[in-house]
């Protein structure tokens, strides 16, 4: 593995041939997700953590199992302009 760049809050990271980009661990222990939202705007790429619904430890009552929620986001997506 190369050297890495930082800079700040900032790191230099790379692509795999498959799109993968892994986070710097610093970055990871700071944010606690493992999924993100990740949309262009013009030419960066913005990343957005979405904390794990199953940690809320009852903060909020949602009356659908998680599978049933990333099923009904996963048939929406497609739908949005």
């Amino acid at each position: 593995m190369g050297k890495r760049i930082t800079c700040g809050n900032m790191s230099a990271v790379s692509m795999d041939d498959r799109g993968r980009v892994t986070l710097p661990a610093e970055m990871r222990s700071k944010i606690n997700a493992k999924k993100f939202i990740a949309y262009l705007e013009g030419d960066t790429i913005m990343l957005i953590p979405i904390p794990d619904p199953s940690e809320a430890k009852g903060s909020v009552n949602i009356p659908w199992s998680i599978e049933e929620l990333e099923e009904a986001g996963e048939e929406l997506a497609p739908k949005r302009g």
